[in-house]
């Protein structure tokens, strides 16, 4: 299937809904890493990471649903 396939430069602009979440949760998870290099609280961590997969799901599923990834 076309849609699932992820190419070397999704990470610029990604080309389907799973390039898309890939690439989010990646970012995510190194904005994860900066926050806990800055505060050491887990909690913070946990919270940045739920925020960004939410944030990341949520532009997903409008740029899905205005039609972008058609």
């Amino acid at each position: 299937m076309q849609l699932l396939i992820i190419h070397w430069y999704d990470w610029i602009s990604p080309t389907n809904p799973v390039a898309a979440i890939c690439m989010g949760v990646l970012f995510t998870i190194i904005a994860c890493f900066m926050v806990w290099g800055e505060t050491k609280n887990k909690q913070h961590v946990f919270y940045a990471f739920m925020t960004g997969v939410v944030v990341t799901f949520l532009g997903v599923s409008l740029l899905t649903a205005l039609g972008f990834y058609a």
